[in-house]
């Protein structure tokens, strides 16, 4: 199927997390996961990083603004951005052809993991996260829909740029 025929159906759907995909998961215990998966053309030939960065660095800049602001707000220790070690400041802490997984810590006792794996025909994102706190159990039910939205949108508007991805323009 062309990219055009695809394009009305590259919408992220939520999906039960892939074994293959909860396998990099890094937190100590998965206390939330949850996954959306979309269908591509070239998920394997463009590489997991490639994906990753599509997905969150090259999201509208007012969106990266905002969860920028709101993961900070919230405590998040967020490294450098731009950066080739980081995605919108979340540490790549395994990175292969077929699969890269972010990682960050919050102040408030949570940690969070995305993993993203590039397969032939489908990109899978996955959200793994390890509530610590009082706070971080209270703090995280509110935002999951509004989580699960953005991941949602990120991730179907990365896959329908997918046969125009062009290389990086972050520098990294």
């Amino acid at each position: 199927m062309t990219g055009a025929g695809l394009a009305g159906r590259r919408r992220a759907r939520k999906v039960a997390v892939p074994d293959v995909v909860r396998s990099h998961a890094a937190v100590e215990r998965v206390d939330y996961q949850d996954a959306f998966a979309v269908p591509v053309d070239t998920s394997a030939r463009d590489g997991a990083e490639r994906w990753v960065r599509a997905v969150l660095d090259d999201a509208p800049a007012p969106l990266r603004a905002f969860l920028r602001f709101g993961w900070s707000l919230f405590g998040a220790r967020l490294g450098p951005y731009p950066s080739p070690a980081h995605v919108m400041g979340w540490r790549i802490g395994e990175n292969e052809p077929d699969h890269v997984r972010l990682e960050v810590e919050w102040t408030i006792g949570l940690r969070a993991n995305l993993v993203l794996r590039a397969l032939p025909t489908s990109v899978v994102l996955a959200t793994f996260v390890q509530l610590d706190t009082r706070a971080s159990r209270v703090l995280w039910p509110a935002l999951i829909p509004l989580h699960q939205l953005i991941l949602r949108y990120v991730l179907s508007r990365a896959a329908r740029s997918d046969s125009s991805l062009a290389p990086h323009e972050s520098g990294c």
